[in-house]
Order: structure tokens, then sequence, then C-alpha cells
């Protein structure tokens, strides 16, 4: 253990002394003339990282789900497909699912109780994404058992059934990929129903709420008086 500790050492010294050396000058210029934009730039940056990490992690839960399901009727007709959608950190989460049958019940449960009951956190986009999530958790619990009812009582065969699976994969994926970019990218579902649909859920924010479709009379643009 001594060893491998004094080749890391051996091996990592500069890197480590020159980052030291870096936060040290910073702290001093950062006293002596008391740089406020960096710091602030900074403290954005992380915030928005942070926002936008939590609105994509909300689709986490429903994307293991959706997949596990999946996983019996591909791994031995299409397992190239399943490695590209399937990197390691997935195929751990995978396994603690596996261990959690109920996880996707207890997210619901958590989420739509708390998160969104109580409005945490305060962001709107995070919450947002994670009332979406909620709801596509309850969409593809019935999709999911309709689907299984089908392939078990009408395919037989079991490449026709990887393949039929396999369809039904990609089609979930054309749902969840948009979300995942657009949790990353900061943004809201342009479909106006879907909109609509998440917006209910999460109520006001405040007296002065404006409804995301709505423009207040006092903020509308005035008209030209008439002569």
């Amino acid at each position: 253990m001594k060893e491998a500790i004094g080749i890391a050492l051996g091996l990592y010294w500069a890197e480590i002394t020159i980052l030291v050396l870096f936060l040290v000058i910073a702290f001093i210029l950062e006293q002596k003339f008391n740089f406020k934009k960096p710091r602030q730039w900074f403290l954005s940056f992380n915030n928005l990282i942070f926002r936008r990490g939590l609105s994509a992690l909300a689709y986490a839960v429903p994307y293991l789900d959706m997949i596990n399901l999946h996983i019996p009727l591909l791994k031995d007709n299409h397992p190239l497909v399943l490695r590209l959608f399937m990197p390691n950190f997935i195929t751990e989460s995978i396994d603690i699912m596996q261990q959690v049958p109920f996880l996707s019940f207890i997210y619901l449960s958590i989420g739509y109780g708390f998160f969104i009951r109580y409005k945490i956190p305060g962001d709107r986009l995070v919450r947002y994404n994670i009332m979406y999530s909620i709801m596509l958790v309850s969409l593809q619990g019935i999709i999911n058992e309709m689907f299984i009812s089908f392939t078990e009582a009408f395919i037989v065969n079991d490449y026709l059934r990887s393949q039929v699976t396999l369809m039904a994969f990609f089609c979930w994926l054309t749902l969840y990929i948009p979300c995942f970019v657009r949790a990353f990218l900061g943004k809201y579902d342009e479909n106006k129903f879907i909109r609509e649909a998440v917006e209910v859920h999460l109520g006001r924010d405040g007296p002065d709420f404006i409804w995301w479709d709505r423009i207040r009379k006092d903020k509308a643009p005035k008209r030209p008086p008439l002569n």
C-alpha cells in the first residue's frame, strides 16, 4: 500500500504542485484586486451546470426502467445495440434497479408527493423535468404491460419477438433522447399540449406568476389611441 502511494505521488507530484501554485496565485490576486466578475462568472457557470445536470438526471429512473424491460429480448440477437445505449454506469445502475423492483414506484411517490408538492427545488426547469419524467414513468408502465401481453400472446418466434422489441426500443429512444438533450440545453418542450400537461401539475410559483403561454394585460403592448 505504501509503495502504491509512493508511486502515485511520484507520478503526479508535478501536476499537484502546479495546481496548488495556481490556487495560491488565484487567492492572492483575488484578495489584492477583489475580482468580482470572475467570481460571479464561476458561480453562474456552476449553477448552470448543476441546474441542467439535475434536469437531465430526472430522466434516469424512467430510462433505466424502460431499458430494463427490453434487455431480456434484445441481449441474444442485438447485443451491440444494448452495448451502445448501456455504458458501464448504466449497467451498474440497472443492477441496482433489479435489486429494488419497486424503484420506479418509489421515485414516482417521492417525486410527486415531495418535489412537486412542496416545489423543491425552487428552479422551475428542474421541477418541469421531474414532472415530465414522472408522467413518463406512469405512461410506460401501462404501455409496457400491454407490450408484454401482446408479445407473449401473438408472437411465438423468439427472433421475431426480438425484432418487435427492437422497434419498440427505438421508439422509446426517440422520446428519451430529446428529453435528455432539452434538459442539457435548458429548454422546455415546444409541444403546447405536453407543456400544458406538465405545467398544470407544477402550479404557480407566486402571486405574480405569469403563465408560460399567457401575457399579463399590464405587460401587453399598448395600442395607439384612435383618432
